[in-house]
Parts: C-alpha cells; sequence; structure tokens
C-alpha cells in the first residue's frame, strides 16, 4: 500500500488547542512575560524547547497556584510531586499539558525523543517510529557485532502519551497491534505456568545493593524445590513467544490493514486510552498535530483484535500444558543449561518520570 498523502503542512498550526488553565497561563506569563507576544509557532518552539530553568519555575508556580505549594529546587518540587495521588497527578497534568504538547489535542509523547530532538521534528507516528526503530537496532548491533538487524514491521510497543480527546484530558498508551497481542500473551503464559509450577519471586542476595549510580534489581525462582523446571518452562515460553512475536509482526505488516483500535482502560481520577495501531501503514496516516482527526477516520471494531488474542491464548495454552509435562516427565534437573546473566541496574531517579 503506497503511503497515504497527508493533508496540511508541518506548521499547521492555527487550530485551536484546549483552553489554557488560568493558573497555567499565569504561569507562563511569570516565566516569560514576552509569551503571549509571539507568533503560535514561535510560542510552540518555545514550549517544545524549553530551557531547564524556565521549565522549573513553570512547574514551580503551578505547584503553587494549584495546590498552594512552594517549591524552592527540583529535589523540592520532585518531594511534593512524589507525595501525589492519582487525583493530584490528574490536576497538574491537566493543566500543564498545553504547555507542553503540539496540535489539537495538544498531544504530548512521554518518551525520550534523543538527543535535542522534539516532535516537531517529526510530522507523523511513523517517522517517529521508525527513527527509534533504526536507533535501537543500531545500537543492538553495536553492542553485538554479529546481531542481525530486523526489518522495520511497525515498532511502537506501550509507548506513554498525553492529549486531550474532544477537550478531556487523558492519558495513552501507543502500540502495535502484534505487540499489544504479546503483552496478553506474556500475562497470560506467567499465569498460566504459576498453575502448572506454583512459584513465586523473592530477591536475591545482590538486590537492592549499589552499583555506581544506581541500585541492582535481582529476583530468582522459588518454586518449593522444583526451580530448575519451573525455570526450564519459564525458557521455553519465552522461546515460544518470541517467535510468536515475530510471526504476529510479519502477519500485521503484510494485512496493511491501516486500522486504530482505541481501547478505554480508564479509572477514578485516570482517564486512559490505549491506542493500537494495526500495522505501520496506520502509522503514516496519523500525524502529532492531528492526532484524533487522523485517527478517527481509521478506528475499527476491537472484536476483530479481541479474535487474534484469543486465537493466540488458545495456542500458548496447549503449547504450556505439552511443555510442562514434557518437563516433568523426561528433563533432567541435574543438567542446567549454560545461560547468561544478565545484570539490571535501575539508575538514581530514572522512575521519577514516570508518573
Amino acid at each position: 500500500m503506497k503511503h497515504q498523502r497527508l493533508a496540511g503542512t508541518r506548521h499547521d498550526i492555527h487550530h485551536s488547542p484546549a483552553a489554557l488553565d488560568p493558573a497555567l497561563r499565569q504561569a507562563l506569563m511569570r516565566v516569560n512575560p514576552d509569551y503571549f507576544a509571539w507568533s503560535l509557532e514561535a510560542q510552540e518552539r518555545y514550549r517544545l524547547s524549553m530551557p531547564d530553568q524556565d521549565a522549573f519555575r513553570l512547574r514551580q508556580e503551578l505547584v503553587k497556584a494549584l495546590f498552594g505549594l512552594h517549591a524552592k529546587t527540583d529535589e523540592d518540587l520532585s518531594a511534593i510531586r512524589d507525595q501525589f495521588g492519582d487525583e493530584e497527578h490528574l490536576v497538574f497534568n491537566r493543566a500543564l499539558l498545553p504547555a507542553a504538547g503540539v496540535g489539537e489535542d495538544s498531544f504530548f509523547l512521554n518518551e525520550y525523543l534523543g538527543e535535542g530532538k522534539t516532535l516537531l521534528d517529526f510530522e507523523t507516528l511513523y517517522e517517529y517510529d521508525y527513527d527509534d526503530h533504526c536507533f535501537q537496532e543500531q545500537a543492538r548491533k553495536d553492542e553485538t557485532p554479529d546481531y542481525v538487524m530486523k526489518p522495520y514491521r511497525g515498532a511502537l510497543y506501550h509507548r506513554w502519551a498525553r492529549l486531550f480527546i474532544d477537550g478531556v484530558f487523558h492519558y495513552a498508551s501507543l502500540c502495535m497491534a502484534a505487540g499489544y497481542v504479546y503483552s496478553h500473551l506474556d500475562e497470560f503464559g506467567q499465569e498460566k505456568m504459576s498453575t502448572l509450577i506454583p512459584h513465586r519471586y523473592v530477591n536475591a542476595k545482590d538486590h537492592g545493593k549499589r552499583e555506581g549510580k544506581g541500585t541492582i534489581f535481582s529476583q530468582r525462582i522459588d518454586a518449593d524445590g522444583k526451580e530448575v523446571q519451573a525455570e526450564e518452562l519459564q525458557r521455553r515460553f519465552w522461546d515460544y513467544l518470541s517467535q510468536r512475536y515475530d510471526a504476529l509482526c510479519t502477519e500485521c505488516d503484510g494485512g496493511a490493514r491501516q486500522a486504530v483500535y482505541m481501547v478505554d482502560n480508564s479509572r477514578p481520577h485516570n482517564p486512559h486510552m490505549n491506542f493500537i495501531f494495526s500495522d505501520k501503514t496506520a502509522l503514516q496516516a496519523v500525524r502529532f498535530r492531528q492526532f484524533m482527526r487522523d485517527c478517527r477516520p481509521l478506528v475499527s471494531d476491537r472484536a476483530e483484535l479481541d479474535a487474534v488474542v484469543s486465537r493466540e491464548r488458545l495456542a500458548l495454552d496447549t503449547y504450556l500444558e505439552s511443555a510442562c509435562l514434557d518437563i516433568c516427565t523426561n528433563f533432567d534437573p541435574k543438567v542446567a543449561p549454560f545461560r547468561k546473566k544478565n545484570k539490571i541496574i535501575i539508575a538514581d531517579g530514572a522512575l521519577n518520570n514516570l508518573v
């Protein structure tokens, strides 16, 4: 399928986004008194590449205006936000969004875009996703020279975003259909394995120890004496899941459905919408500046997506039952296969922006 031609241009910014919260308007005027004298394009460039000092002052002013709280430093601000619940985060993030997002829906991608890059460098989801895919594949190749780089078939996997949908603030997750099915299989498989060989994860000896500028995250399986069998079942599960994910990527890419599935996972004080894209042709058709306007014509019945999930879950259930029977009957737990052990280190502050 040819790349769908998109109406408008990257400078089409004259559609009215959600109205500014009075607290945000006041904060912007305090941080930069000249802001509202600039053109819309200049305002947008400033917001998306705001100096760190201005970004701090903007949040400082918002916290004061919205909650009556005072923060003198970044550490103070982080401590205040650490105490927020869902309701306070919603109030703060909703007020801040027009100063962070782009276009009609104030769309904000809550992901690292690369040094010096903003959403202004990408017109469509496809451009962003393809750029990120190439970066990730090259990084793997640099780390492991014999790594075979994978073709691009759409790579979005639960990327976090925020936007206004018909003027209502929402958190959002962006994912390819293949990744969406994969995540369901991963959850289902973990639950199934727990019933086949009951086990739990406990902290390993080195868990929580400091290393460099981070903390080691390390857990092990406790299966009441069947740890080796549980690990073997998990290894086979991961191999199976990897193969199915690759097959699903190929299936979805070949189908070229150009569809968007919207799944509402909202709960009180946490409005959340999942956007699931059938394949890269759907990404090519959706611009960041006109996100909802471009998504709506592509929205399809999620029943067809649910049917794929059901099909794959049934196949996985059959596979795990068979694999567990084989392990319990034929696997020698005294023969432990050699596996490379990876060390996970969580950098200080890495989780601060996950709310």
